[in-house]
């Protein structure tokens, strides 16, 4: 039971892609009017070239017993200092998918630790991520590997079709 991890080039798009499905169903399940459900245009190779094409992107493959099991991907930000804030950088995970079979086998911690040590070989200490709500599996992985939250973002969808009051 070996676990490889390594960075993904534009070659793998198509695997990335095909990766990516079990992550968009799940969201797709949770909030069918935000996430398109997988398919044959999801994650498409104009976006996985886009991905590949940006240099501040980070994007590793893992592998269980030589099988594709999952990808991160994480993107190096660099915010200016404002009269509000001071200069930071960070990475910023967008996307860990570990195909279900693979799922706690440690895969994830794979990933997440390929992406931490190229963010520290950067000078980047700051990892940071967003968590869906309704994720609680991501929730606590992120958890049990010292992510805190540190911002809510909150949400409120208005009804289009609500009656008006009467004037």
């Amino acid at each position: 039971m070996t676990i490889t991890v390594r960075r993904a080039t534009e070659s793998d798009a198509k695997l990335v892609s095909a990766l990516n499905a079990d992550v968009q169903a799940l969201h797709a399940a949770a909030l069918p009017e935000r996430f398109k459900p997988p398919g044959s245009g999801s994650f498409s190779s104009l976006e996985t070239h886009e991905l590949f094409a940006r240099p501040d992107n980070l994007v590793f493959l893992a592998y269980f017993d030589q099988q594709p099991a999952g990808y991160a991907h994480a993107e190096v930000i660099h915010r200016a200092e404002t009269s509000l804030t001071y200069a930071y950088e960070m990475v910023h995970v967008h996307h860990i998918s570990v195909v279900s079979e693979y799922r706690r086998l440690g895969v994830g911690s794979a990933l997440l630790e390929a992406v931490r040590a190229s963010g520290l070989d950067l000078g980047i200490a700051l990892l940071a991520l967003d968590v869906w709500s309704f994720n609680d599996g991501a929730r606590a992985f992120f958890h049990r590997h010292g992510f805190d939250r540190y911002v809510e973002r909150l949400w409120r969808r208005e009804s289009l079709t609500a009656p008006k009051p009467p004037t």
